[in-house]
């Protein structure tokens, strides 16, 4: 953040083709009935009545049933196939990394000369996670197809912008053939205005790139990320929880830790920003040596060191505005007027 008054306050705020599942289904068999064999041996009973035999009615033998016929068994040559699926599978470099693109084919029935939908994705590991994020969807096989589809922050966790996911799910390999240009994929409803919806960041604070006019004072975060999402110019913002200040940004490109800070930035800037281990000090010069010496402001000389791989430490000059950046650190010592900082390398 880079408000004159505010940011001395509150320093350091500013996701091969697969077989089909096929599934017979068998009745039992059902045997015929056991026939009833005729007993030999019943005694039958003695007559205790008081008629005359020839007076008792003798009630009719029930007739046995016949022996029912077995059930029929299912036709054979009849199966069922549910869930026909087949996938291709392309290995492509992109961005600067390696990638996996699965595309699945959905078909209803075994024999369909074609599948019905399709879609395309890839998965990444992102800090311990499995994230699977969807590039594109094939509706039917002659409609436009669509992209991206993952949400922008599914995307941003892996890198990838909408823009870059079109480029990216133009590699999709597909059963009958068919290549897409990124300008060939239509947007899916919603996600123009999806891609203007802020994706925050608790502990965060994004350094430099004020527009004009900051900070704004005495709003909340919520207010805040609603006023950048209104503004075209606006792509990130970094908010002072301890001051209730809003910083708009026009862009974003380092996050340092800041407890007293949350950021936040639209789909295209979050999936691009860098996480520097630079850690802050208030009257403190970091004792090393310097390799550069320049005229400077907080916020930009915060963000060039955490650029630079070189730099492992800085210290800033308020009263003088220059910024002094190491590439040696030995040490820190207290001195009146200096904030500075050290990368978690420059600890070691």
């Amino acid at each position: 953040m880079t408000g004159a008054a505010v940011a001395v306050a509150a320093v350091g705020i500013g996701y091969g083709a697969a077989l089909f599942f096929g599934r017979e289904t068998r009745l039992p068999s059902v045997a015929p009935d056991k026939p009833i064999e005729k007993r030999t041996d019943r005694i039958e009973p003695s007559d205790t009545t008081t008629h005359p035999k020839s007076e008792r009615t003798t009630p009719a033998k029930e007739a046995k049933p016949a022996n029912p016929p077995p059930a029929p068994l299912p036709n054979m040559s009849d199966k069922v196939t549910e869930d026909f699926n087949k996938f291709l599978t392309k290995e492509v470099d992109f961005g600067g990394a390696h990638w996996t693109l699965t595309s699945g084919h959905y078909f209803t029935a075994e024999n369909d000369p074609t599948w019905d939908r399709a879609w395309c994705y890839t998965r990444r590991l992102v800090n311990g996670i499995d994230v699977n994020a969807d590039l594109a969807n094939r509706v039917t096989p002659t409609a436009l197809p669509q992209a991206p589809i993952a949400p922008p922050a599914t995307l941003a966790s892996i890198g990838l912008n909408d823009d870059s996911a079109r480029e990216l799910a133009s590699k999709c390999a597909w059963l009958d053939g068919k290549t897409f240009n990124a300008a060939d994929f239509e947007l899916p409803s919603g996600r123009a205005e999806a891609a203007k919806k802020l994706i925050a960041q608790d502990g965060w604070d994004a350094m430099g790139f004020d527009l004009p006019g900051m900070p704004l004072l005495n709003v909340s975060f919520d207010q805040c990320q609603t006023k950048c999402e209104g503004v075209d110019q606006c792509q990130a913002i970094t908010y002072d929880k301890k001051h209730s200040a809003c910083f708009l940004k026009g862009d974003a490109s380092i996050l340092v830790r800041a407890p007293d800070a949350a950021m936040a930035a639209k789909p295209a800037i979050a999936s691009k920003v860098q996480y520097s281990s630079l850690v802050f000090y208030k009257n403190t010069v970091v004792v090393g040596d310097s390799y550069s010496n320049e005229p400077s402001n907080y916020a930009n000389c915060v963000t060039a060191c955490a650029a630079d791989q070189k730099c492992l430490g800085f210290n800033f000059d308020g009263p003088n505005n220059m910024c002094s950046m190491l590439d040696q650190v030995s040490s820190l010592s207290v001195f009146k007027g200096v904030t500075s900082g050290t990368k978690a390398a420059g600890n070691q």
